[in-house]
C-alpha cells in the first residue's frame, strides 16, 4: 500500500515532516518530486519482490495499490484528474504489471452511512487479500511452540538460546531439524527475531522485538544531544 497526499501537486518537491511531542516540524525539501519518489518505491518493489512461475507467468502476489488520502479536500473533478495522472504515470512502466488499483479516498466518512464508496472498495480489497494470503495454515505443534514462547515473554524472558528453543521444540513434538524453520516462520511474521546468519546472534532467539529495539535505542541515541550540531556528529 503506497499512501500519498492527493491534495498536493504530484510534481511538487517532496518535503519531509517530523513530529515531536505532537508538534509538526517541517524538514528539508528534496530535489525529487512526490511522483519521482513514488516511482522509485514501486520500482524497488518490482525489482526485489516480483516472482514468476516456471513458465515465466507473473505470480498473483505481490501487488501494489496506490492510495491518495485527503480526498475530502478535492472536488469530484480534481479526484478524477489525480487518478488519471497516476494511471498515466504508471502506464508502460516496468512495475505497471504489479499495479492492482489506484484509489483516491475520503477517510473522514469511514464507518458512517455516507462512507466514500472508494473507501469501501479499498477495505474490501484489503480484507480479501488478508483472507486469501495472510491466513497461513500451520501445524498444531508450531502453534504450541509459539504459545510456550508467549508464556516465557510474560515471565519477562526476552531472549533465549537456540538450545532452549530446540528443547521447547522437542517438547512440542517438532523435529530437531525443523526448529530453525519454525523460528524463521515466526521471524518473518515479526513476532520474534532470529538471525541465523549473524555472528553473535545466530545462537539466540529474541522473543520480544520491542525490547530489542529499545536496547538498540539506548546504544544508538541522540537523547540529551538535541541541540548538538548533527553535521558535526557525522
Amino acid at each position: 500500500l503506497l499512501l500519498y497526499d492527493a491534495s498536493k501537486n504530484l510534481s511538487s518537491k517532496w518535503k519531509s515532516v517530523q513530529y515531536q511531542q505532537g508538534r509538526e516540524i517541517p524538514g528539508e525539501e528534496t530535489n525529487q518530486t512526490m511522483l519521482e519518489l513514488m516511482e522509485g518505491w514501486m520500482t524497488n518493489i518490482h525489482a526485489h519482490l516480483v516472482k514468476r512461475d516456471a513458465e515465466g507467468v507473473l505470480l498473483e502476489y505481490p501487488r501494489i495499490m496506490t492510495i491518495g488520502t485527503r480526498g475530502d479536500k478535492l472536488t469530484p473533478d480534481e479526484k478524477k484528474n489525480v487518478k488519471t495522472t497516476m494511471e498515466k504515470c504508471l502506464s508502460g512502466k516496468v512495475y505497471s504489471e504489479v499495479m492492482k488499483e489506484v484509489f483516491i479516498v475520503d477517510n473522514t466518512t469511514a464507518g458512517s452511512k455516507k462512507e466514500d464508496e472508494t473507501y469501501t472498495k479499498l477495505r474490501d480489497e484489503i480484507y480479501d487479500f488478508s483472507r486469501r494470503k495472510l491466513i497461513v495454515k500451520t501445524p498444531i505443534s508450531w502453534v504450541l511452540f509459539r504459545n510456550v514462547l508467549q508464556v516465557l515473554m510474560k515471565r519477562q524472558k526476552n531472549i533465549i538460546s537456540l538450545r532452549e528453543a530446540h528443547t521447547i521444540g522437542k517438547a512440542c513434538k517438532i523435529q530437531h531439524n525443523d526448529v530453525p524453520k519454525v523460528l524463521m516462520f515466526y521471524h518473518d511474521l515479526g513476532v520474534i527475531l532470529f538471525y541465523s546468519h549473524i555472528k553473535g546472534l545466530k545462537d539466540k532467539v529474541i522473543l520480544s522485538p520491542k525490547w530489542f529495539v529499545e536496547c538498540l535505542g539506548k546504544v544508538l541515541t541522540l537523547e540529551g544531544r538535541e541541540t548538538y550540531e548533527t553535521m558535526l556528529m557525522w
